[in-house]
């Protein structure tokens, strides 16, 4: 099937408190929950996305072990350490939806030269990945993580590592934090006015060799976007993800397009969350629904905020929901 599917994939609501601009018209994600099947997610996006793209067997592996397909990574298990900037609030340390950085590959470099040097001989290194790092660390290390996506809607504090082996991915936080305080890569960000690195977040890992052997085949759709899992996906299969999409003209389906929030918020930091999904709404998820009424694509799939949303031509026919506006058709 000619099926073109959209990823937001940092969009979580869920008992968040509604921003400024919540009801703010976002026309084409309100026609798509408005006349979509609509469900919740039966998984993270990440696992709905392998198994779309003929890839189940990898759905439920930790997504660092996907993102370092093919990579050398020193350790027996591997982690994202996806760099953050916090702001200090009120009795405790809060992470904004802009807060997710990605850095430069020089910068990456560095930081993972300097880090592999001063926590030598700790069990844990840092290998530089597309704007974030992975983190190499010791053989059996468990614990429970959360994507930094979701840090907002969760908490800081409550998501950070727990579990059996979570204490000590604490401890290494506390200490990369303060490593990061004293570096001098946050005084040079400070005079060019950049947010500070505060501190780099660990989540998402598992046994480094679980991912299996790159070069397998049968990916079943073009992959665009800056994730690094979906690098890992493609690679596992033999393809490649490509960073960003073509012109509108030239996207051709079945393809998986993944969108950020974060991404929009750092190009124009000072948008609000609405303007960003008003950004998106306008580019893409509008192309998505032209291309699905003038007959290019068969289908248009969003999946957000932990749902799903499946739109054929004739479900425009439908008109037995009743219109929401703005951030509320994503609830």
């Amino acid at each position: 099937m000619r099926e073109l599917v959209i990823v937001i994939t940092d969009l979580y609501l869920a008992g968040t408190p509604e921003p400024a601009g919540a009801s703010a018209a976002l026309p084409a994600l309100e026609h798509i929950a408005r006349f979509a099947h609509q469900r919740l997610a039966q998984a993270d996006w990440r696992a709905w996305a392998a198994r779309w793209l003929g890839l189940a067997q990898y759905a439920g592996l930790p997504p660092a072990s996907v993102a370092a397909a093919g990579r050398p990574v020193p350790g027996e298990t591997v982690w994202f350490a996806s760099p953050l900037h916090l702001i200090a609030g009120v009795g405790r340390v809060h992470l904004q939806r802009s807060g997710r950085l990605r850095l430069a590959p020089e910068t990456l470099a560095r930081l993972a030269a300097d880090f592999n040097g001063t926590f030598a001989g700790s069990g844990f290194a840092l290998e530089p990945l597309a704007g974030e790092f992975l983190l190499g660390a010791p053989s059996g290390l468990r614990a429970s993580t959360c994507d930094p996506a979701r840090v907002p809607l969760a908490g800081l504090l409550e998501a950070l590592p727990h579990g059996a082996e979570g204490a000590a991915l604490r401890r290494l936080g506390a200490e990369i934090e303060m490593w990061l305080h004293a570096h001098p890569l946050n005084e040079a960000r400070a005079r060019r006015g950049e947010p500070s690195l505060s501190q780099l977040w660990i989540w998402g890992g598992g046994e480094a060799a679980a991912a299996g052997t790159a070069g397998e085949t049968g990916i079943r759709a073009a992959i665009y976007g800056a994730d690094p899992y979906l690098a890992g996906l493609a690679s596992l299969a033999g393809g490649a993800c490509a960073s960003a999409p073509p012109a509108r003209a030239g996207l051709e389906a079945p393809a998986l397009l993944a969108l950020e929030i974060a991404a929009a918020l750092r190009c124009e930091p000072g948008w609000d969350l609405a303007e960003a999904l008003l950004a998106l709404d306008r580019g893409w998820i509008t192309a998505g629904l032209e291309a699905l009424r003038s007959g290019s694509i068969e289908r248009l799939t969003l999946l957000a905020n932990d749902r799903l949303w499946r739109l054929a031509r004739a479900d425009r026919l439908r008109r037995w929901r009743s219109r929401r506006a703005g951030l509320g058709a994503l609830a």
